[in-house]
């Protein structure tokens, strides 16, 4: 692909698009994701482009690109969750199992669309003919492919979800998110609101404030909070970022920063990325090494509240941290990913049907449960 030759003021999304991906699409992920192994592609939908990845089956890829990674391998890590030891050990032995079977089916021999590596996907506003077209294309374009859409919620995509159920697509669980409707502030509890004020009041006199600049010193700390968290203290199966891709994002506006200071030191980090209404924060981090009593966790929550209740946007607030979401106004739902197989050999097809039907009957029921 020659991207010299690309018109970027073609298309609406064209700016974020080159400052995004052009660098990685030229040098390979890795300059700004360290397990990202794809292969990159534009695909052109009328005045919209849309990033493509194929997988290319390493097994130390990030879940943001490998489907494997995401329901096997950083599933079993995620099973400490459960907090139920015996169900745990019953758990790992049937992943361990099922991720056999998976490897069988091939289940990373994938192209996501939409994919932006990072823990939740955003859409701009799609057609119904244009989701048509592009999956009869891609189809045709990758026919050994899996073909996958992920961050998919009924609340968010009614009118993609049903266009990708007209083209025949098979939805797996992926997991339990959070989101935040700032217009419904009045709405939910008087006990939610209190606990939001509260946290309010707690970062006013944390002796925290919050700066939207970064320095490129700075910008160092802000990467240690995140492998802090996201790695060390969850999976190195989440996004590695590079400092050239957070300072990429910073100097391009593509992420908005806002950091915890005292004095000149950062202790925490939020990322936001909005698009056709919706926010989330891909990018979050704090010193895990400081007391829980300093509350680094729930200021860094604050700052996403804050900020949606300031602009209006709904606030995706990603998976994780049920209890601590819902007593402060976020509403659960179950996020999927669509996939369409219909071009796949029969056994490929077999083991994804299998998996959706697993998930579905086992899956959504243990997340609902236990409130993950």
């Amino acid at each position: 692909m020659n991207l010299a030759k690309i018109q970027w003021s073609q298309y609406r999304n064209g700016a974020e698009i080159s400052g995004y991906f052009e660098e990685m699409m030229e040098h390979g992920a890795q300059v700004y994701i360290k397990n990202v192994d794809v292969e990159f592609y534009l695909l052109a939908v009328d005045d919209l482009l849309l990033p493509l990845t194929k997988t290319n089956g390493n097994p130390f890829n990030s879940y943001v690109v490998s489907p494997f990674s995401h329901y096997v391998s950083y599933a079993i890590e995620e099973l400490r969750e459960l907090q139920q030891p015996l169900l745990e050990h019953c758990l790992k032995s049937v992943l361990q199992c099922l991720g056999l079977f998976l490897k069988w089916g091939k289940i990373d021999k994938v192209v996501m669309v939409n994919n932006w590596l990072l823990s939740t996907n955003l859409y701009e506003m799609i057609t119904e003919q244009q989701v048509k077209e592009m999956t009869l294309f891609l189809q045709k374009r990758f026919p050994q492919e899996t073909i996958m859409f992920r961050s998919l919620a009924s609340s968010l995509h009614p009118r993609l979800i049903s266009s990708l159920h007209e083209q025949q697509a098979i939805f797996v669980p992926s997991r339990s998110i959070y989101l935040f409707y700032p217009e419904k502030f009045s709405q939910i509890s008087k006990k939610k609101r209190k606990t939001i004020r509260r946290d309010q009041r707690f970062l006013q006199k944390s002796g925290y404030w919050v700066d939207d600049k970064v320095s490129p010193i700075e910008m160092e700390r802000v990467l240690e909070l995140y492998n802090q968290l996201y790695l060390k203290k969850y999976s190195y199966f989440n996004p590695q970022f590079t400092l050239k891709y957070l300072q990429n994002a910073y100097e391009r506006n593509l992420l908005g920063f806002r950091t915890l200071k005292r004095g000149n030191r950062i202790d925490g980090v939020v990322g936001f990325i909005t698009c056709n209404g919706v926010m989330t924060t891909p990018l979050l981090g704090y010193d895990t090494t400081m007391s829980r009593k300093v509350g680094l966790y729930r200021l860094c929550s604050m700052i996403q509240t804050e900020q949606s209740l300031q602009t209006g946007l709904l606030l995706h607030r990603s998976a994780g941290a049920g209890n601590f979401k819902r007593n402060r106004g976020a509403v659960n739902e179950v996020e999927y990913s669509s996939i369409i197989v219909s071009h796949l050999p029969i056994g490929r097809r077999i083991a994804w049907k299998t998996l959706a039907f697993l998930l579905n009957r086992i899956g959504v029921p243990l997340l609902k449960k236990f409130e993950l």
